[in-house]
């Protein structure tokens, strides 16, 4: 398996040592991104990102309320 970063192959063990230290959990980016677009989702629609013009930005997931392909797993 290659290395997740070339310039620090550690940097998983030492992101371990570091979450351990404070007591953090290390969550699956798919987790993660399934979290994301559960809290994403419930501020639609009685709350839209806008710019500084009060131009709206397109949805986080765009028009997909579920996962494509199967879902992130």
């Amino acid at each position: 398996m290659q290395p997740r970063d070339k310039y620090n192959p550690d940097i998983d063990n030492e992101a371990a040592q570091v979450a351990a230290a404070l007591s953090l959990l290390i969550v699956p980016v798919t987790d993660l991104v399934i979290r994301l677009q559960a809290a994403a989702s419930k501020t639609e629609p009685d709350y839209v990102v806008t710019d500084d013009d009060r131009q709206a930005f397109d949805p986080l997931f765009g028009d997909h309320l579920e996962p494509r392909h199967g879902g992130w797993r």
